[in-house]
C-alpha cells in the first residue's frame, strides 16, 4: 500500500481522532467500505486514503487500534476485517517505525489473542499477518520473540485442530529471507516438531495436512539429518496420495504446490530423492482414478519445476528410455485438448493445450540432444499413425517443438528423416482440417529440418502442395497450403521449379486463385508466389505475363494494399523481362501508374506508400526495356521526378541502380535538353549516398560516388554556383568534396 503522498491536514486530524477514540463504529464503517463484496468507488477510495494517511502519520495508533479490534471485536466479521486491514498494510515498512513500547504491547496482544480467538476463519486470516510480523522481527538480529515461538511449538503438538492448524499456517507463511533465523531459534524444539509434523501429515483433517506441507517446506533446514528428512519426505508423499482421493482434488493441488515450492527452493536435500519423486508423479498422473486435468497438471508441475533447476537436469536425463517416454507422454496427452475449429468448447481446452506445449518445450530443452530425438522418434511413430486426429495433430506439434532446437540432430540421426517424413506427408491429405493446418504451418518453419526436407524431397513437396490446393475446400487450409508453397519457393534452391516438370501446373493453380477472388490474404499469397515463379523460371514467366497482365491490372484496382503492391510488382517483373505481351497494354499500364502517382502526393505517410514506389519502379522498367512504346522525352523525366524511393527498399535499390546505368551511358531522355535534368540527378545521388546502404547496394553507392566525381570535373565553373544555390545545406555539404576533387 503506497503512503508516500502528502495528505491534507484535515484528514490527518480526522484519522487521529478516530484512532484515539474508544468508539469502534467509525472503523467498522471503514472496514465495510474497504472489504464489501461490491464496494462503491468513492467510499472505497476514501477508506483506502484513511489507512494510507494513518500509516504515514500515526502508525503506532493505527496498529494498536487494529490489534485492539482484532482481539476485542464483538463479531468474527470485525475481527476478520481487522486481520484483512493488517494484511493490506505493508508491515516491513511500518513495524520498524513503531516505538519499542508499542512493539512490546503488540507482541503481548498477539500472544494473548492466539489463546483466545474462537473463530478458525479469523485465525486463518491472522496467520499470514503474524508470520509477516515474526519474519520482520527475526530478520533483525537484535530482536526475538521466544514467547510466540514457544506458544506455536506447543500448538503444533496440541490435540486441538484449531490451534495446530494456526501454528502450522504461521510457520508455512514465514518469509524466505528469515526462515533460517527462525529455524535456528527452534533448534531445541526439533524432537517435538518432528513428531508433531509427522502426526499432522498423517492427520484425518485435510486442512491440517495441507498446512503441514507448507510448514515442512518453510522449516526444512531444521531437519538436516538425512534420516529425518527422508522420513518427512516419505510422509509427505503418503499424505499426497491420501489427499489425491479427496472430494474435488483441491487439497491435493494445494499440498503438491508446496512440494513444487520445496523442489524450487531447496534442491540440495531433495536431489537424492528426485528420481523417485519423478516415478511417484508418473504413478499419480497415470492412475486410473478419474483425476481431473487440473489435478494431473498440479502433480506434473513438480517434474516441470525440476526442469528449471540445474541440479535436477542430470537426474531427469538419468532415467531410462521407457521412463522418459512416459514423462513426455504427459504433455503429449495435454496437446490432445484441441477441438474442432467451430466447437465452442475450444476455449476451455486451449489453456491445457498451451500449458502442454510449454511443458513439452521445457522438457525437450532439459533432456536435449540425441536423447530427446530418440524419444521424439518413438512418440512420433505412435502419434502420426494414430486413427485419432487429435493424436496426429499432437504429433505434428511435437515435430514442431523438436525442429526448433534439434534440427541438426534430427537430420543426422539415421533413418529419422525417412521414417518421420513418410508418415508426415500423409498429413497433407489428412481427413481433418486441423491436422492439415498444422502440417502446412510446420512447413513454414525456418529450421534446418524443414530446409533439409525442401532439398531432399522438393519434387514430392511440390506435388503434395499442388494436390492439396486441389482437394481442400477449407479456406484456412488453402491459405496455409499456398503460404507453405510460397515459403518453399523463397527458401529452396533457385532451380527447383525448373526441375519440377509440371511447374506450369502450379502457375495455373495460382492464376485460378486470382480469378476466383477467394479472399484477400490468399490472393496476396498467390501474387507473391507467381512473382517469384516469374523471376526464377523465365520460361514460365512469359506464359505468366501473357495470361497476367490483364489480371494484374485488375488486381491493381483492389482496395487491399498488399494485393495492390504485389500486383504492381508483377507488372514490374513482366516489364523487365521485356515480354512482347506488354506492348498492347502499355497505355493501360501508364494510365494506372499515372493515377497512383497523382493520387499519392503524400506517399511517404500513406498506407499505399509501397504501392507508390513499386509504380515508380514499373515506370522505370518500361523506360528501360520498352522505350520504343513510349515518348521517352516525357516519360523518363517524369520517372526521374519521382526519385529517390524510400518506402519499398527492394524497388528503391533497383531503381537507383538503373539511374546509375542511365547516367553512365549518357541517356539523352534522362539528361534532357541542355542537361536540364542534371540538378535532379545530383539531388537523387546525394540523398541515396546520405542514407548509406539503405537505399542502394554497395556497388550502386560506389558507382554514384564515381559519377559525381566525373560530373564535378565536367560541370562548367559558371554553373557550379547555380547548382550549389539550388541545394539545401546538407546537400551542399555532401557535394562540395566531389567538386573539389
Amino acid at each position: 500500500m503506497e503512503s508516500d503522498k502528502e495528505f491534507p491536514t484535515e484528514l490527518q486530524s480526522i484519522t487521529f481522532q478516530i484512532l484515539s477514540s474508544n468508539d469502534t463504529a467509525h472503523m467498522e464503517a471503514i472496514f465495510y467500505n474497504l472489504f464489501s463484496p461490491e464496494p462503491k468507488p468513492k467510499p472505497h477510495s476514501e477508506a483506502l486514503a484513511f489507512l494510507q494517511c494513518s500509516k504515514k502519520h500515526h502508525p503506532d495508533l493505527l496498529f494498536i487500534k487494529l490489534f485492539f479490534l482484532l482481539r476485542c471485536g464483538a463479531t468474527p466479521l470485525t475481527r476478520a476485517n481487522s486481520a484483512r486491514a493488517l494484511h493490506l498494510l505493508s508491515q516491513p515498512d511500518i513495524w520498524p517505525k513503531l516505538k519499542p513500547i508499542a512493539q512490546a504491547s503488540l507482541k503481548a496482544h498477539f500472544t494473548a489473542y492466539l489463546k483466545e480467538e474462537t473463530s478458525l476463519h479469523v485465525l486463518r486470516l491472522v496467520a499470514p499477518v503474524l508470520a509477516e510480523t515474526l519474519s520482520i522481527i527475526y530478520k533483525d538480529h537484535q530482536q526475538q520473540w521466544p514467547e510466540l515461538l514457544d506458544l506455536l511449538v506447543s500448538f503444533t503438538a496440541s490435540n486441538d485442530d484449531k490451534s495446530r492448524e494456526t501454528a502450522l499456517l504461521v510457520f508455512a507463511n514465514l518469509r524466505k529471507d528469515c526462515r533460517l533465523r527462525v529455524s535456528d531459534a527452534l533448534r531445541g524444539a526439533v524432537p517435538v516438531l518432528r513428531t508433531s509434523f509427522m502426526e499432522s501429515l498423517g492427520s484425518s483433517n485435510a486442512d491440517i495436512q495441507v498446512a503441514a506441507f507448507g510448514t515442512v517446506v518453510s522449516l526444512v533446514r531444521l531437519f538436516s539429518d538425512p534420516c529425518v528428512f527422508h522420513e518427512l519426505l516419505r510422509a509427505m508423499m503418503v499424505a499426497a496420495f491420501a489427499l489425491l482421493h479427496g472430494s474435488d482434488g483441491s487439497y491435493f493441488r494445494r499440498a503438491f504446490a508446496e512440494m513444487v515450492r520445496l523442489v524450487m527452493e531447496e534442491p540440495a536435500p531433495l536431489k537424492p530423492y528426485a528420481s523417485d519423486m519423478v516415478l511417484d508423479v508418473l504413478q499419480i498422473v497415470e492412475s486410473d482414478a478419474g483425476l481431473s486435468i487440473e489435478t494431473q497438471q498440479a502433480a506434473f508441475e513438480l517434474v516441470m519445476a525440476m526442469t528449471e533447476v540445474e541440479d535436477y537436469a542430470t537426474v531427469l536425463k538419468s532415467h531410462n528410455h521407457q521412463t522418459l517416454v512416459r514423462v513426455f507422454m504427459i504433455p503429449m496427452k495435454m496437446l490432445m485438448f484441441v477441438e474442432d475449429e467451430d466447437d465452442k468448447k475450444e476455449k476451455d481446452g486451449c489453456g491445457v493445450y498451451k500449458v502442454g506445449l510449454k511443458w513439452l518445450n521445457r522438457l525437450c530443452v532439459t533432456v536435449g540432444g540425441d536423447i530427446v530425438v530418440n524419444i521424439g522418434c518413438h512418440i512420433l511413430n505412435i502419434f502420426l499413425d494414430s486413427p485419432y486426429w487429435k493424436k496426429r495433430h499432437a504429433g505434428i506439434a511435437l515435430l514442431t517443438v523438436l525442429s526448433k532446437d534439434f534440427s541438426d540432430e534430427m537430420v543426422m540421426r539415421e533413418n529419422f528423416l525417412m521414417e518421420v517424413v513418410a508418415k508426415f506427408f500423409k498429413s497433407f491429405q489428412d481427413c481433418h482440417d486441423r491436422v492439415r493446418l498444422a502440417a502446412f504451418s510446420f512447413m513454414q518453419m525456418p529450421t534446418n529440418f524443414v530446409q533439409a526436407m525442401h532439398v531432399l524431397y522438393h519434387h514430392r513437396l511440390m506435388h503434395a502442395f499442388a494436390a492439396a490446393l486441389d482437394t481442400t475446400h477449407n479456406y484456412k487450409v488453402k491459405e496455409q497450403t499456398a503460404s507453405a508453397m510460397l515459403f518453399f519457393l523463397k527458401t529452396t534452391l533457385p532451380d527447383s521449379l525448373t526441375l519440377y516438370k509440371n511447374a506450369d501446373v502450379i502457375t495455373n493453380k495460382f492464376l485460378s486463385i486470382l480469378k476466383g477472388k477467394e479472399g484477400a490474404k490468399l490472393r496476396s499469397i498467390a501474387l507473391v508466389t507467381l512473382n517469384i515463379i516469374a523471376q526464377q523460371c523465365h520460361e514460365l514467366a512469359h506464359k505468366y505475363c501473357a495470361s497476367y497482365l490483364p489480371i494484374l491490372l485488375e488486381e491493381c484496382q483492389d482496395n487491399n494494399s498488399e494485393i495492390k503492391e504485389e500486383a504492381t510488382r508483377g507488372i514490374r517483373i513482366c516489364a523487365e523481362l521485356g515480354t512482347p505481351h506488354l506492348k498492347p497494354l502499355v497505355n493501360r499500364i501508364l494510365s494506372y501508374l499515372s493515377s497512383v502517382l497523382i493520387k499519392e502526393p503524400n506517399h511517404s505517410i500513406s498506407e499505399n506508400a509501397k504501392v507508390y514506389d513499386i509504380a515508380v519502379s514499373v515506370l522505370g522498367r518500361i523506360c528501360e526495356f520498352h522505350r520504343d512504346t513510349i515518348d521517352g522525352s516525357k516519360i523518363v523525366p517524369a520517372w526521374l521526378s519521382c526519385l529517390p524511393l524510400k518506402n519499398d527498399l527492394i524497388e528503391a535499390k533497383l531503381m537507383h541502380e538503373q539511374l546509375c546505368l542511365m547516367v553512365k551511358r549518357l541517356d539523352k531522355d534522362l539528361s534532357g535538353a541542355g542537361n536540364q535534368n542534371l540538378l535532379k540527378v545530383l539531388v537523387v545521388f546525394l540523398e541515396v549516398i546520405d542514407n548509406g546502404d539503405k537505399l542502394g547496394s554497395p556497388q550502386t553507392i560506389t558507382q554514384m560516388n564515381n559519377l559525381l566525381r566525373q560530373l564535378g570535373r565536367n560541370i562548367p565553373r559558371t554553373a557550379i554556383n547555380t547548382v550549389l544555390f539550388s541545394l539545401n545545406d546538407r546537400q551542399r555539404e555532401l557535394l562540395l568534396p566531389f567538386l573539389a576533387s
